[in-house]
């Protein structure tokens, strides 16, 4: 085991390997001495700085998270770090991170280390669960090694989980991109592809949409899902969506017409709800289908 060696006059300690995390916590909330020896000061500025720390995100909202990181009573997060580091005297070794929970004074969320990837930036990613259902702040802290096994500087900031049910604003169909008719295909004739298109935004971002869903006028209780996947998985009882981009905005589902679907208008509206179920206009479409 490597032995990290720092002497702290003013505590009267000498740091190791496994005390490390513990001093870290230590000065991170509070503690500190009357005054520094000139001797800790003069090593301090040949050990390695951390000069800039961020995560991202820094705030995670519940309302706004993916239904994919969401798992029970449990949220999943990744967490992207990246930390500068200048290291005036000898060169830097290790770049390490520790994600704490509330209690700071037990077990960390996750521990590890960053990448280098030149010019002293080092990054990385964490992946760690939360509690969906407490509001907290979780500290985040990074520290530095150098090629003696010295400890050098220190960063900290927090990750914030919140959860704002409050309505704000709900999503927007800006428009239907959608045929006005459509040739029903003779007997015996393949059917024919008719693509339904939604346009949605909405004031909380894209992230924010929940559900699109459009309906035959005709019969409001069978509702068909649009995605916008990218046409990458089975968009509700379609094998494919036809969407052509994901994250755009456009909803998409691709319908047929068989030839034995009857000829004359259609009436199709289209509705958007958000993850606080707040629900846009209603939207609807006429599709007439012709021999």
């Amino acid at each position: 085991m490597f032995q990290y060696q720092t002497s702290l006059q003013c505590i009267g300690v000498t740091l190791t390997h496994a005390h490390r995390l513990i001093f870290l916590l230590f000065i991170a909330y509070g503690a500190a001495c009357d005054s520094v020896p000139d001797s800790l000061l003069e090593t301090s500025e040949r050990l390695p700085q951390i000069t800039e720390f961020s995560i991202t995100p820094q705030r995670v909202d519940f309302a706004f998270l993916d239904q994919s990181a969401i798992e029970g009573d449990s949220v999943h997060i990744s967490l992207d770090m990246m930390v500068e580091v200048v290291s005036p005297g000898s060169p830097v070794a290790q770049v390490s991170y520790a994600i704490l929970s509330t209690d700071t004074t037990g077990v960390p969320l996750r521990t590890g280390s960053l990448s280098s990837k030149g010019d002293g930036i080092h990054t990385g990613r964490a992946n760690i669960t939360l509690s969906a259902l407490d509001v907290e702040s979780y500290p985040v802290l990074v520290y530095a090694i150098d090629s003696n096994n010295r400890l050098g500087g220190e960063a900290r900031t927090a990750l914030e989980y919140v959860r704002t049910f409050e309505p704000s604003f709900p999503p927007v169909i800006e428009e239907l991109i959608i045929p006005e008719r459509i040739q029903r295909p003779a007997a015996g004739e393949p059917a024919q592809s008719l693509i339904f298109i939604a346009e949605v935004s909405d004031p909380d971002g894209l992230n924010n949409v929940r559900t699109v869903e459009f309906w035959n006028e005709s019969d409001p209780g069978t509702r068909y899902p649009l995605c916008d996947d990218g046409n990458l998985s089975p968009c509700g009882s379609s094998i494919e969506s036809g969407d052509a981009e994901a994250g755009d905005g456009l909803y998409t589902r691709t319908v047929f017409i068989l030839s034995s679907n009857s000829l004359g208008f259609n009436t199709f509206i289209f509705e958007a709800v958000d993850r606080a179920g707040l629900r846009s206009q209603q939207v609807s479409h006429t599709v007439e289908i012709y021999e």
